[in-house]
């Protein structure tokens, strides 16, 4: 399956393609992979920086180098990085710029990013910062990587006052997204991805949320077929909304559905022991509380929400830090404009309305809500 994202409808190449398959990786050879590659005027000749994490390097390093070796390349480099998202940070960045530089790589040459959100996000942005931006491939090995970070050009590293704050726009040449490597996620990993297609449905895709709440046990036993629909759908779906608005002026904010608490809860935690899309999962059954209060929602569209995530095993209740920590936190959120919050709310399923919100009004709603499930 292949998906094209485009940038501008009026530069065709203006864009880049995406391609969905089993096998893309360690299957050999493949024509639609090298159409891809060669679509995205990628010389694998050239020099490459291969970014992965420690445990990725050990799952897919050799079959990396021989998927390299299959499409030519004869002169590239593996970095390997800490797992973790403590590795999204300046000095992870700054290693990466040395090596970029040690190795001599110019403009024409690239970065492959192997890995999961946090390899992508760190690889992509020093690919944008390097000689002020060299070509960049993404090679996703985690469901949230294959149906989010991979995708519309997101970039960046964390400050340990907030998550993502520092990063840049900075598209890549080309996404493989080789379901087959999904096979090795342990179980909170997959369920952990999963929170961000739910997030699709719930404020863009009304049936694609209703194939989700029945399927969702087929899609989390690690059904291939499942996973592919579900990859393909979201993957859609983000590049019809990068296409409107590559750098988030606006339509692109519902992606942001479920992070704003969602974020907070990450940079409380400082970024240990809960994951992404679980903190997500919280974050979008408190946007759907938070929708239903101030009335653009029923009960039943909050039920609905909130019984799919529970029922996929990822959490609901907010954590235990106060009411007024949280406000702190999103205080540093990058959609705060004149003291106010933006938040995506959900006026049904499939249907969203952007809202500005007081943190006062926010701050009531937490005291009155520290259980949501």
């Amino acid at each position: 399956m292949k998906i094209r994202v485009d940038l501008n409808l009026a530069v065709n190449d203006n864009g880049y393609g995406i391609l969905i398959d089993s096998g893309i990786i360690s299957g050999g050879y493949n024509k639609e992979t090298a159409a891809v590659l060669s679509s995205a005027g990628l010389n694998l000749k050239g020099k490459i920086l291969v970014v992965t994490s420690k445990t990725v390097e050990g799952l897919y390093g050799n079959a990396v180098s021989s998927f390299l070796k299959n499409y030519g390349a004869d002169d590239f480099d593996v970095m390997v990085l800490p797992d973790g998202e403590s590795t999204k940070s300046l000095k992870y960045l700054s290693d990466i710029h040395d090596r970029l530089v040690e190795n001599r790589l110019e403009r024409s040459d690239f970065i492959i990013a192997l890995g999961g959100g946090v390899i992508g996000d760190i690889a992509g942005f020093a690919a944008a910062t390097y000689l002020r931006g060299i070509n960049f491939i993404q090679v996703p090995t985690t469901l949230l990587a294959d149906v989010d970070s991979s995708v519309g050009g997101k970039t960046g590293i964390d400050h340990p006052e907030g998550k993502n704050l520092i990063g840049a726009f900075y598209q890549p040449k080309a996404v493989l997204i080789d379901v087959g490597l999904l096979k090795t996620l342990d179980k909170r990993e997959l369920t952990n991805g999963f929170a961000e297609v739910i997030k699709y449905g719930a404020v863009l895709d009304a049936g694609f949320f209703a194939y989700l709440e029945s399927g969702y046990a087929k899609v989390l036993s690690y059904d291939e077929g499942a996973l592919t629909y579900i990859i393909e759908r979201s993957c859609g779906i983000k590049a019809e909304v990068v296409r409107e608005d590559e750098k988030e002026a606006g339509l692109r904010s519902v992606l942001n559905f479920g992070h704003s608490l969602g974020h907070a809860i990450e940079t409380l935690y400082n970024y240990e022991i809960i994951k992404h899309g679980e903190a997500i999962a919280i974050g979008m059954v408190f946007a759907a509380a938070l929708s239903k209060k101030i009335g653009l929602c029923s009960e039943e569209t909050v039920k609905r929400i909130r019984n799919l995530i529970k029922n996929s095993g990822l959490p609901t209740d907010i954590p235990d830090f106060t009411p007024e920590q949280y406000i702190n936190a999103m205080k540093l959120d990058k959609k705060v404009s004149e003291k106010q919050i933006k938040f995506v709310l959900v006026k049904d399923i499939g249907k969203y309305e952007f809202k500005k919100l007081d943190f006062d009004f926010i701050l009531g709603f937490l005291n009155e809500n520290r259980k949501l499930a």
